[in-house]
């Protein structure tokens, strides 16, 4: 949080303490530490992997949370409906109104945005590899996924939704979350909604590369669902696993690692209150 942020709030009578994040994960400790004190709201000053966080920390307490979007992307803020210039947001942290928001649970962790499986998974252990050669814009992510994309083997994927069971071959990504976007505004499900009590896949399957390059650039309109290698699904358990042996295939989410398949994901309806703005329906 900068000196200006904590200034403002303080003039407009906030109490502020200002806890650092020392390693990754951190947050989620601070939060959590943070709620038990009584602190409300808590405020995540970050970017997505910050709230991600943030939110797991507030699970079960009385705290809501606000958001100072401070990230490189800000996907999960943007498609939240929330500000992302800072003086808006401190506004909303200021003069808001808490709104409950549904996310998506794997592995004991919660998530608000979207969590990508294959090329997706494949993409962010590449990020991680080669991020001091990365130039430092958002950008950096989509050049990442297409090269990923360029040398990835598709998988063979099994797909079982609240008890109904699916099987895809040549699959190189699977999508699944509560909002719209991800990857600096790529619209990989378009239909997500975060206060419908469900939770959103996408499965994108293509027999060639030649296919799946210019599929890809329809996702950032949304329109990708309507090819006929593109399945979608809504509903509220989601099992996914993968039918070829030796292979691991990534998953990550708000741009945190959700190890590998097998991977199962539920919908959590009302799982966190966040501060909107005023007058916000």
């Amino acid at each position: 949080m900068s000196s200006h942020a904590k200034e403002t709030l303080q003039e407009a009578g906030f109490e502020v303490s200002l806890l650092e994040s020392a390693f990754a994960g951190a947050s989620t400790g601070l939060a959590r530490q943070a709620a038990l004190l009584g602190y409300n709201p808590i405020l995540a000053c970050g970017g997505d992997g910050t709230v991600l966080e943030v939110v797991n920390g507030l699970e079960g307490t009385a705290s809501m949370m606000g958001i100072l979007p401070y990230g490189r992307g800000n996907d999960v803020c943007k498609d939240l409906g929330l500000p992302i210039g800072r003086e808006e947001a401190l506004q909303t942290i200021i003069h808001g109104r808490p709104r409950s928001v549904d996310a998506v649970k794997c592995r004991g962790r919660a998530f608000l945005g979207v969590g990508g499986v294959g090329v997706d998974g494949q993409a962010a252990v590449n990020a991680e590899k080669w991020k001091r050669f990365l130039p430092k814009v958002g950008v950096s992510y989509i050049l990442v996924g297409f090269w990923t994309m360029a040398f990835f083997r598709p998988f063979t994927l099994e797909l079982i939704l609240d008890g109904e069971r699916h099987q895809f071959g040549h699959t190189y990504v699977v999508a699944v979350g509560n909002t719209s976007t991800y990857a600096q505004g790529m619209k990989i499900l378009p239909k997500a909604s975060f206060q419908d009590g469900l939770l959103d896949a996408c499965v994108i399957t293509s027999k060639s590369h030649l296919h799946i390059f210019p599929l890809f650039f329809k996702v950032f309109s949304g329109e990708h669902i309507k090819d006929p290698g593109v399945r979608y699904f809504q509903g509220k358990e989601l099992q996914l696993n993968c039918l070829d042996p030796h292979r691991t295939i990534h998953c990550f989410a708000d741009g945190e690692m959700f190890g590998a398949l097998p991977n199962h994901y539920s919908a959590c309806p009302n799982q966190i209150q966040i501060l909107y703005p005023e007058g916000t329906k």
